[in-house]
């Protein structure tokens, strides 16, 4: 489909209105798994950076030592040369800390992500006080998937009979935490990625990763600041920050080795328009789609842009990017909500999440967000299953499903 389809009638418009973009963090979603783009031209050149260390609170500095001593084995590669360096101790934010006394392990995180140096490829954070991460509870060490930031406490540490085995504990520790920021999930295998639920866990850890997670870490130790995929890390954790400027200029490094990626021009466009480069942002997203004319993604960013934007063209760009997307059901529901959050066009959302749900879609933000917007309507899918649906004031979505027998 041409530009003329998607309503690009005329030029862009050379005056944006001068407003915030609200809710960025939710309508970009979509936005970010891109598809439709071309592979990388030429393998870049490629800087190890820095692996720091810092102290958190009253961690000990016999731990600090040990965290180095650990983090020089797990960051060691033979194709760049990579140091471990302590920055100055800094504070426990009192934002961190949670009812029941223990402190938000990703709070924590982005504490140590907002003090990163510009070189850093990993940041590692040693702390004395009991952590909680929200999607599991009380944990020793907590880092995102992805992301450059890893964390674990002293506190709940077993006591130690040698040297050696505080060492190895503390080894298994950070290899596991490092895993995550390489990408990987927890594993199955004989692996130090294996999860665990307590403290005595750590004793049955395996000392090194399995086949699997050993390629994914040596590909992930063989990038560094300058190479495309570590900057698209960069700047999808920086976005996440709501550092957008930073997050442009990590995109930016990225394509001065892959001009031709739409993948990350899209990336660009949604940084420079959490920036407030509108222009500029509507540029890369025409870019993208000129490098990638069936992706969805840009159109899906024109979507935002303009409604964010009102301007009239944020529909026909929703459509477009709704025709292009590969997964239907995901599409619908993608456009129910932007058409919803950002143009107040409940009827078009209404059509959206219809459809999401004739495609066999069955995602509970879905159903609730249809079923209060139909309220005091009762909705009852048949096929596959019978799903009865009503949403109840002051008790939200009431909802049953029985297979037919």
């Amino acid at each position: 489909m041409s530009y003329e389809e998607a309503g690009e009638l005329d030029s862009p418009p050379t005056r944006w209105k001068e407003r915030p973009i609200r809710h960025l963090t939710l309508t970009i979603a979509p936005l970010l798994l891109l598809v439709g783009c071309d592979a990388p031209e030429r393998p870049p050149v490629t800087r190890g950076g820095a692996v720091y260390v810092v102290p958190m609170g009253d961690a000990p500095e016999a731990e600090v030592r040990r965290a180095v001593w650990a983090l020089e084995a797990a960051t060691r590669d033979s194709r760049v040369v990579r140091v471990v360096h302590v920055l100055p101790r800094t504070g426990i934010p009192l934002a961190a800390r949670l009812p029941d006394g223990r402190y938000d392990a990703g709070v924590l995180l982005d504490t140590l992500l907002l003090v990163t140096p510009p070189d850093t490829f990993r940041v590692t954070g040693v702390a004395s006080v009991p952590l909680s991460a929200v999607e599991h509870g009380p944990v020793i060490g907590y880092a995102r998937r992805g992301e450059r930031a890893l964390l674990y406490s002293t506190q709940a540490l077993p006591a130690f009979t040698t040297e050696a085995a505080h060492r190895r504990r503390v080894r298994r520790i950070l290899t596991h935490e490092l895993g995550h920021t390489h990408g990987a999930s927890h594993c199955e295998s004989h692996c130090v990625l294996a999860g665990i639920s307590s403290t005595e866990g750590i004793e049955l850890l395996a000392d090194g990763y399995c086949p699997e997670h050993r390629a994914l870490a040596r590909s992930a130790l063989g990038l560094g600041p300058g190479h495309p995929e570590f900057e698209l890390r960069v700047g999808a954790e920086r976005m996440r920050l709501g550092r957008w400027g930073e997050a442009a200029d990590a995109y930016r490094l990225a394509l001065e080795a892959n001009p031709r990626d739409a993948r990350i021009r899209t990336s660009l466009g949604v940084a420079l328009m959490g920036h407030g480069e509108y222009l500029a942002a509507e540029q890369a997203f025409v870019e993208a789609s000129g490098h990638a004319p069936d992706a969805p993604q840009p159109f899906y960013g024109r979507a935002v842009l303009h409604a964010v934007q009102e301007t009239h063209r944020a529909s026909a760009y929703l459509e477009a990017a709704v025709r292009r997307d590969g997964n239907a059901r995901s599409a619908h529901r993608a456009a129910g909500i932007l058409y919803q959050d950002l143009m107040a066009n409940d009827q078009q959302a209404i059509r959206h999440y219809s459809a999401h749900l004739r495609l066999g879609g069955r995602d509970p933000i879905v159903l609730g967000r249809l079923v209060k917007l139909l309220a005091p309507t009762t909705l009852v899918i048949q096929e596959p299953e019978l799903v009865i649906a009503r949403w109840q004031p002051g008790h939200g979505l009431i909802l049953a499903s029985a297979r037919p027998r």
